[in-house]
């Protein structure tokens, strides 16, 4: 299990991370999310123990990452940016890995290079950005680490490499029973594969719940307006979003109950419809209408 317990980091006295607290059980795929310079890539590179922090500690199974080669050997680590020895092929880079990491698995490797396709006798200086990534995450998976510590992974990739790589993920943890901690822009993708999610805001953990809670914490609707909505229906203080084509509205509602189906019919809506929301039209709501709600001010 990895634990972050109330870790705060800064530069230059500028704090990044306040009190940041998380965990990830083993067999877990735990999504973390925010808006940029929410302190996303300064808390992964303190949980992958290149940061010290400030205050607080990170743990893997009870043991702190940072300066402790044994547990960095246990994790796997995907940057947003991966640099490695420019004028290696990726050949080299494979019989490189084999050297520094005794359970390195060059079957996976050579395995999953069958899907993501990168000639191994290329040079890493001339593999575009989505290439890097992609040998990046077969390199880091095939040292079979017991963590999975990812920073924007499908950053670069195409439409079929981006299917691939969450196949691959997900097959991974189902056989391996990883846990993994994968931050990422992507959030139709997250929404997917994650069992758990964090959302970030100005380094503070704003939320933190099961997907399937944090899709609850709002509610979409189809409505009928035959007339066009009124503005008392703009003036109701639970819709957080609203747009129309024609009379059909789309509203996005925090605490959705009979009640507030009731008022809408006394607006004059014909049809009530409820639809799923998508994670990133939930985060995109959160961030348009945060000023509007009053819980949310109170915690940062």
């Amino acid at each position: 299990m990895i634990e972050v317990k109330n870790v705060d980091k800064g530069y230059n006295n500028v704090p990044v991370l306040k009190n940041v607290s998380l965990t990830v059980m083993p067999g877990e795929i735990h999504g973390l999310i925010g808006e940029n310079s929410a302190g996303k890539t300064t808390l992964i590179k303190c949980m992958t123990g290149i940061y010290r922090t400030d205050a607080g500690e990170i743990r893997y199974d009870g043991e702190l990452v940072f300066d402790n080669p044994k547990v960095k050997e246990r994790i796997g680590y995907v940057a947003d940016y991966n640099e490695y020895i420019g004028t290696n092929t990726i050949k080299q880079m494979v019989r490189m890995y084999e050297i520094f990491y005794p359970k390195f698995n060059v079957e996976k490797f050579n395995s999953w290079n069958e899907i993501f396709e990168l000639p191994v006798t290329k040079r890493i200086y001339s593999l575009s950005k989505g290439q890097k990534m992609r040998l990046a995450f077969m390199l880091e998976t095939a040292k079979e680490p017991d963590y999975l510590i990812l920073d924007e992974p499908t950053s670069g990739l195409d439409p079929v490499a981006k299917a691939n790589f969450y196949n691959l993920l997900v097959q991974e943890v189902e056989q391996r029973e990883i846990g993994v901690l994968i931050s990422s822009h992507n959030l139709e993708g997250l929404e997917r594969i994650c069992d758990s999610v964090t959302m970030l805001h100005q380094g503070v953990v704003e939320r933190q719940m099961a997907m399937e809670d944090m899709k609850c914490e709002l509610t979409k609707l189809n409505i009928v307006f035959e007339g066009g909505a009124s503005q008392t229906v703009y003036n109701m203080p639970q819709i957080m979003r609203i747009s129309n084509v024609g009379s059909i509205y789309t509203i996005v509602v925090k605490d959705y109950d009979e009640s507030f189906a009731q008022q809408l019919r006394k607006a004059g809506a014909s049809l009530i419809e409820p639809l799923d929301i998508s994670l990133e039209e939930l985060f995109v709501t959160l961030e348009e209408k945060r000023d509007v709600l009053p819980e949310e001010t109170d915690q940062r």
